[in-house]
């Protein structure tokens, strides 16, 4: 019987000094800062732009975290089409140029931690400025000297607003971690696609030119954007 009930305290001894350590490394962990990088995989402004985060990161022990990040995107692409004029073919040309900058902040809560791996939920706050310009040539083969050329310019210039919860897994090693988020954000965009087309045709260097231009505005209200990403971060 006292075997029993020396046993019976050993266990109730040692559960709650596993309660108490886990409390302890919780909630008095010291705060630590780190610096993490990671990518959307998902395109929430469209055109396919996913840029890349850099943040800072307060961890104030292992259930808080929060992080000031910076997204950014900087792309440029050239295509040209073959020179098959004597064949009939149109000679086409498209530089295009997408840009995305912004600021974020994100506080997540490890909701269930297991050894090194916690599951975390969340929320987002995030401005963007984007720009995304198209330059398309289009030249038609010349006929006796007779030129005729077609360009288009657009240029779509965007402030995004977005917010929303994320959920996801975060691997712990020593001063590292790495997570895994899926987002559900609500973005709002305002901003307005400028639009010009030129025409030259003629004989050169005699070459008439028409042009039109106008304005397209763009606002809406919130509209979900789902999206993942994944960052690494290291912790000082």
């Amino acid at each position: 019987m006292k075997s029993r009930l020396t046993l019976l305290l050993l266990l109730i001894a040692t559960i709650t000094h596993a309660q108490y350590d886990d409390y302890d490394y919780y909630y008095h962990e010291p705060t630590v800062f780190g610096l993490g990088i990671g990518t959307n995989l998902v395109s929430e402004v469209g055109n396919d732009v996913r840029p890349v985060e850099i943040s800072l990161r307060v961890r104030f022990n292992r259930k808080h975290t929060l992080q000031l990040y910076v997204p950014f995107f900087n792309q440029s692409d050239s295509f040209k089409s073959k020179d098959a004029a004597d064949m009939g073919f149109i000679h086409s040309s498209l530089d295009t140029k997408k840009s995305l900058f912004g600021v974020g902040l994100d506080y997540d809560y490890a909701l269930y931690t297991f050894s090194s791996l916690d599951f975390v939920v969340g929320l987002r706050a995030e401005f963007q400025y984007h720009k995304y310009r198209t330059e398309l040539t289009n030249q038609h083969p010349p006929k006796n000297n007779y030129n005729n050329i077609e360009l288009t310019h657009r240029s779509k210039k965007t402030t995004n607003y977005l917010i929303g919860p994320n959920a996801g897994l975060r691997l712990n090693f020593n001063k590292f971690s790495i997570d895994a988020k899926f987002l559900l954000s609500m973005l709002s965009m305002r901003g307005d696609v400028e639009n010009m087309t030129e025409k030259k045709t003629g004989e050169q260097p005699n070459m008439s030119s028409t042009t039109k231009e106008w304005t397209d505005e763009l606002s809406n209200n919130f509209k979900l954007k789902p999206g993942a990403m994944v960052s690494v971060s290291y912790y000082f």
